[in-house]
């Protein structure tokens, strides 16, 4: 089974870059200029490059390894050079999504259904909450973004980079200006390209709410004021996500082309088989004292094993090391974005912390037991392992020392096939050196602390002289880490 793959971690990256989104990207050829395209195509285009992205070569691959949710296997596997390090493909193509192929597309639309006759401002309400997930994303993972004055070449050719909390302010700003233009009585809307709701304004307006919710958890640390807002939501838990069947999700299908994009870099490269991804200890060690039933979902036993077994970051791996399952990486794997028990969570763990409520563990139990049991249902665990779980393995909040760290190590699990979130809930999790889990650099990368978030696109250094300075570095933190 041993891989014998030595591609340059960079060019690599670049070719799964290019073969993740290629053949998904049909519906939009000029993202740059559209004035006569109908808002459902360019809001199609953007959701599927921005999808595309997140989960292949471009994003999940390189973001995965840094974030430690995966394991190397060192030269057994992917192999051990650069995993600490990113290249100049993945920094731009990500870059790209966010401000020209996905962000660009839905401020395009958002200006085309809003000057339409009759005004579709349905349509620019489902555009505008994307945008803000979209911006959400790209401020946690780069710091300081463009943001007022992005997408308006005419009149800012430059555009500024607005501090972390203004873009975060934006974000929640876009959000309720899109609830505010929502009308589920009105049938002018996005429907057939619709792939998460299928126009139903109702989910998108939970949708919105969650997203805010969201948003205030990770503001919260550094902004204290945030707590009411928070309190608010969580108050009026109906107005949230509130079951499996509103989580928004981008499906995917056992059809050629319309695969899990992570999947297909698979197929691309090692015939649709996982050689390179291993359990990571960092997840692994929260799961395997308790029998969690995720275990047999998230893993592979190596072909050697009768058990399961993980290894560190870059820890060399043989063929008793348990793999990252067939299961997530299957062609018709769904690609979560916000889920039901991550809104549980974020519930659970703002009653746990009094967070514009009075502070019940009572309360806070329960929503975590649902959040856990959801986050199971979700990746299909066996149902009577799912309840011996929480009948016997469940922390009891009430109880515990450490109520929200236990909430926290639920999260980390759910996320551990989602990079990008994990990376923020790390970050969220505690002050530097007490987050959860407690990360180490990796064996062989360079000296120095962890990496904090991603440095500007080489294209976009060259490009925009308001670019900050001095430049920020892997390891600067951001606004809401510090």
């Amino acid at each position: 089974m041993k891989s014998k793959n030595k591609i340059i971690v960079g060019v690599f990256i670049a070719l799964m870059g290019l073969a993740s989104c290629s053949k998904y990207l049909d519906i939009n050829k000029s993202p740059l200029t559209a004035t006569e395209v109908e808002p459902k195509l360019l809001f199609g285009y953007a959701i599927t490059a921005w999808d595309a992205n997140k989960n292949s070569g471009d994003s999940w691959l390189p973001i995965s390894l840094f974030t430690q949710n995966i394991a190397s296997g060192g030269d057994y596997g992917w192999g051990k050079e650069n995993v600490y390090s990113l290249g100049p493909y993945m920094l731009g193509n990500t870059w790209k999504v966010y401000y020209s192929t996905a962000g660009n597309n839905l401020k395009q639309a958002i200006a085309i259904a809003e000057t339409s006759e009759p005004v579709n401002n349905n349509a620019a309400a489902q555009c505008k909450i994307v945008l803000a997930q979209l911006m959400y994303e790209a401020t946690t993972l780069y710091g300081d973004v463009p943001f007022s004055e992005a997408w308006d070449a005419v009149n800012f050719p430059y555009p500024k980079y607005d501090p972390q909390k203004d873009v975060f302010e934006g974000v929640l700003g876009l959000l309720d200006e899109a609830k505010g233009q929502i009308d589920p009585n009105n049938d002018l809307k996005i429907s057939d390209y619709d792939v998460y709701y299928h126009g139903d304004m109702d989910a998108w307006t939970a949708l919105a709410n969650s997203i805010k919710l969201k948003v205030l958890m990770t503001m919260v640390d550094k902004d204290p004021t945030k707590a009411e807002d928070i309190g608010e939501l969580v108050s009026n838990p109906s107005t949230l996500i509130s079951s499996a069947e509103e989580a928004w999700v981008h499906p995917y299908f056992d059809k050629t082309d319309n695969e899990n994009p992570k999947y297909r870099l698979l197929k691309e490269y090692t015939n649709g088989e996982n050689q390179w991804f291993f359990a990571n200890t960092n997840v692994f060690k929260f799961m395997e004292p308790h029998n969690d039933p995720r275990i047999p979902q998230f893993f592979d036993k190596g072909p050697k094993a009768t058990g399961y077994k993980a290894v560190e970051s870059e820890v060399l791996a043989d063929e008793t090391t348990s793999l990252i399952s067939a299961y997530l990486y299957r062609k018709d794997a769904p690609s979560p974005i916000l889920t039901y028990q991550e809104t549980l969570f974020f519930e659970a763990e703002a009653y746990a912390r009094g967070l514009g409520v009075a502070k019940n563990l009572s309360t806070a139990q329960d929503l975590f037991k649902r959040g856990v049991e959801a986050a199971m249902n979700f990746y299909e665990a066996d149902p009577s392992g799912i309840q011996t779980y929480l009948a016997n393995e469940l922390p009891d909040l009430a109880t515990s020392a450490d109520p929200v760290k236990e909430i926290h190590i639920q999260q980390w699990i759910d996320l551990m096939d989602r990079p990008t979130e994990a990376f923020t809930q790390w970050r969220r999790s505690g002050p530097e050196g007490s987050e959860i889990p407690e990360l180490k650099r990796p064996s062989g990368a360079t000296s120095g602390p962890l990496i904090r978030r991603l440095t500007l696109s080489p294209d976009e250094i060259s490009a925009n002289p308001s670019i900050p300075s001095p430049l920020p570095r892997y390891t600067d933190k951001v606004w809401f880490d510090e």
